[in-house]
């Protein structure tokens, strides 16, 4: 939406960030659209983001590709990532999703985010090609990807998989790494689905679902964020 905000209203517009619905995909995400499209965009839930500007599509960082489109030289998030207050109106979910963690992918290196802090990635990267690594938050993902990916894209066997995982010490039939599953017919009644974290005391409420409730649990767990390669 970044590219689309830039040359919506055309040369005299100008772009702004909005942040999406506290509701449904992607939600609190900040966006990139059109000054003209305020008012509809408000009408569907955004919220303008008017501290922090507006983004010039005559900007003077931007070039012509030579395919006759005017394109950003420097990334236009770089006004809000510079602002005191901006890195820390972003959600988690989409620091980590953009990679920004890293200053060499963050738009402007020196942007720190408070609210990673209580979180922890773990990159797999893959040993045949160079993409980016899969990442595990909280210890959650990056296993089950990374095997699909060696599988999908390598032709990988599950015998080949299994064996890198032996050596590289990362357990392949593990999805959620510590997540447990308690069926307790102790009281008489139907057994309930509940999980226990390994860090802390915490175990799942019955009848909410087990799996998403630790994940959730572990996304707010308070330790500094760290980031670990395997592989």
């Amino acid at each position: 939406m970044a590219s689309q905000g830039l040359t919506r209203g055309g040369k005299m517009d100008r772009a702004m960030y909005y942040r999406r619905p506290d509701k449904g995909q992607h939600k609190r995400w900040i966006v990139i659209d059109s000054r003209t499209m305020l008012e509809s965009f408000q009408m569907r839930g955004f919220v303008p983001l008017f501290d922090y500007g507006y983004i010039p599509y005559n900007d003077p960082d931007m070039v012509d590709d030579k395919g006759g489109h005017t394109v950003p030289l420097s990334s236009p998030w770089k006004p809000i990532l510079q602002h005191p207050k901006g890195p820390s109106e972003f959600p988690v979910e989409q620091v980590i999703s953009s990679r920004w963690y890293i200053p060499e992918e963050c738009p402007w290196p020196a942007a720190k985010f408070p609210q990673l802090s209580g979180n922890k990635v773990t990159h797999y990267p893959c040993p045949e090609c160079d993409r980016f690594p899969f990442q595990a938050v909280n210890d959650i993902g990056g296993i089950q990807h990374l095997s699909t990916h060696l599988r999908l894209s390598h032709d990988w066997d599950r015998i080949s998989i299994m064996k890198y995982g032996e050596r590289m010490g990362i357990d392949f039939d593990v999805v959620y790494g510590d997540l447990k599953q308690t069926y307790d017919f102790t009281g008489g009644e139907t057994a309930e689905d509940v999980a226990t974290c390994d860090d802390c005391e915490y175990v799942t409420a019955p009848g909410k679902s087990a799996a998403k409730a630790l994940r959730m649990h572990k996304m707010s767990a308070h330790k500094p964020l760290e980031v670990a390669t395997v592989g």
